[in-house]
């Protein structure tokens, strides 16, 4: 039964991706270098649906066996149900902290949520990510950020 869920699942995903990447190519004549428009993200989206949906109608199941069998997801499932709940606390947290102080706690939080080790490790992989994140939009795409009035009240 698993096997047609996956098949099922593998077949919509290929189908997103490919209107994903219909999208990218009717939004590519507007676009001001090869990677640079508006047709970039919709293509990535769409190729990595596309090969996501591919793997999972060829191998179903397979991401599930790692851990013995069956018990990987319903062990899984209970927390993945925090996710919502911290990503809405961390939308009204973003103003009032900041993005690199609310970034780095709430990916910290969601690591070790999502079972990426020890709490230092998860300390450690939300630092880099807020670094290579805030490399990219702040640094590279000048995309403004909220600073969070903490920072702006201590600066008085």
């Amino acid at each position: 039964m698993k096997s047609v869920a996956d098949r099922s699942a593998g077949v919509l995903a290929i189908l997103a991706g490919c209107l994903s990447l219909r999208e990218a190519y009717r939004l590519y004549p507007y676009h001001v270098t090869l990677l640079g428009g508006d047709h970039v993200f919709p293509a990535f989206i769409g190729g990595g649906l596309a090969l996501a949906g591919i793997w999972l109608a060829l191998f179903p199941g397979e991401a599930v066996r790692q851990d013995g069998g069956e018990r990987a997801i319903p062990r899984f499932l209970p927390k993945t149900g925090l996710i919502p709940l911290l990503l809405l606390i961390y939308t009204f947290l973003l103003p009032w902290a900041g993005y690199p102080a609310a970034t780095s706690l709430a990916a910290a939080l969601l690591f070790r949520l999502l079972g990426a080790g020890k709490w230092w490790r998860c300390a450690v992989y939300a630092l880099l990510l807020t670094a290579g994140l805030y490399l990219i939009f702040i640094e590279w795409l000048h995309t403004p950020f909220p600073a969070g009035m903490v920072w702006q009240f201590s600066r008085r």
